[in-house]
């Protein structure tokens, strides 16, 4: 299995909506997961424990889509473009192909069961095991289906 950085959904909507205001040196926390970030440069965030992620923008024809970019090269399987749309409007998906409009990943929908209920699957190239989504305390989540657990009501 490749090395992945896994980079909280919570943290990087914080750092891409609040971190410019933050003066280089400072420290902060994530108000969600109380991750302890700083600002180490111009867009460029250092975590807790020492990886330094740069605030980068794809543009496309008519828009801009700002993520975090790990500094060291090992970047996350997941977009943070595909993770928003899979987040937001996977579930609702028609079963079939998807292509990512900000970076052009392919994934392909389908729906399993999995501890006795239906739920969405995504596959794209190049990982192993197929992602679903995991409701969470704060917000949902990607995970493999391995690491997927029902819901408790």
């Amino acid at each position: 299995m490749s090395e992945r950085v896994i980079l909280a959904d919570c943290c990087e909507d914080w750092i891409i909506e609040w971190g410019g205001f933050y003066k280089p040196d400072r420290a902060f926390r994530c108000p969600e997961c109380a991750t302890e970030w700083v600002k180490s440069g111009a867009d460029a965030y250092r975590r807790a424990d020492g990886r330094v992620f740069q605030r980068r923008t794809r543009v496309g024809p008519q828009a801009s889509f700002p993520y975090l970019a790990s500094v060291d090269g090992h970047q996350p399987q997941v977009e943070r473009c595909c993770a928003k749309i899979l987040l937001s409007h996977g579930e609702r998906m028609p079963d079939g192909a998807f292509v990512c409009p900000v970076c052009g990943t392919e994934w392909q929908r389908r729906t399993e069961r999995v501890h006795g209920l239906r739920v969405a699957v995504f596959i794209k190239p190049g990982i192993a095991e197929p992602l679903t989504i995991q409701p969470g305390r704060t917000r949902p989540f990607l995970v493999a289906m391995s690491e997927y657990s029902p819901p408790r009501d």
